[in-house]
């Protein structure tokens, strides 16, 4: 079998919601997800991102420099290295 093994790496709005943060992708809105805590939600992004992009074409990345976000919203690059991708690939397993 052939795997990919790539770099991913998307820009993340966390929006604290008060009782917990809430963490949606832009650029793959499949991959919505929150936790308790930003850590948590960052630990939780990359796997929801992991989840969405399995076996999918890879979108490219937006710039998140011009967008407009609420005051209690900010944005965190979620990195994930040595993913596997692809038909025929394996749970992916992200790395952050």
């Amino acid at each position: 079998m052939n795997h990919n093994y790539v770099e991913v790496k998307y820009p993340a709005i966390f929006r604290d919601e008060g009782t917990y943060w809430d963490v949606r992708f832009p650029d793959v809105p499949a991959a919505q997800t929150f936790g308790a805590s930003v850590q948590v939600a960052a630990d939780n992004a990359a796997n929801a991102l992991a989840i969405a992009l399995f076996e999918q074409s890879l979108p490219p990345a937006s710039d998140p420099q011009y967008w407009r976000l609420a005051s209690t919203e900010f944005v965190v690059w979620i990195t994930m290295a040595d993913v596997q991708f692809g038909p025929g690939a394996d749970t992916p397993e992200p790395m952050n």
